[in-house]
């Protein structure tokens, strides 16, 4: 049988490095994306409404993500199911949030292609080892 605590916090002790590396790239290319939003397309003012609302969800995708994470690890070293529970609910608005920077922005690049599938990877393996580091949580005690 699988050791889903161990394997859940490997998962988040790989997403805490990978979410640093992801935000930084979002970031930057968010930043090209608004300086040569003006150079590249006609729609100018559309554009920059839409840019300012991707920053929003880009923002809020990093408090979300940070919050998930920490709660999560949180849960899994104390071995409590409260926090990992939380995490698991936060996870929703999370994969919501990278959806929208995969498929909604304003201008997708190949490479977030990348960067956002492997995100996703990340989060849906979280949320189901999560899910059973919960249900053997609550579980009573085995005297087996």
């Amino acid at each position: 049988m699988v050791n889903s605590s161990l394997a859940y916090e490997i998962l988040l002790y790989i997403n805490s490095f990978y979410f640093g590396l992801f935000a930084t790239c979002e970031l930057g290319t968010l930043i090209l994306k608004s300086v040569l939003i003006g150079v590249k397309y006609d729609d100018v003012e559309k554009n920059r409404t839409r840019l300012g609302q991707d920053y929003g969800v880009l923002v809020a995708l990093f408090i979300i993500e940070a919050a998930r994470l920490f709660l999560g690890r949180k849960g899994s070293l104390s071995e409590r199911d409260i926090p990992v529970m939380f995490s698991v609910l936060l996870t929703v608005p999370s994969i919501v949030g990278v959806l929208y920077l995969l498929i909604w922005q304003v201008v997708v690049l190949r490479i977030e292609y990348i960067w956002c599938t492997l995100m996703l990877t990340l989060q849906l393996l979280e949320f189901m080892f999560a899910s059973i580091f919960i249900v053997t949580m609550c579980r009573g005690p085995s005297y087996d």
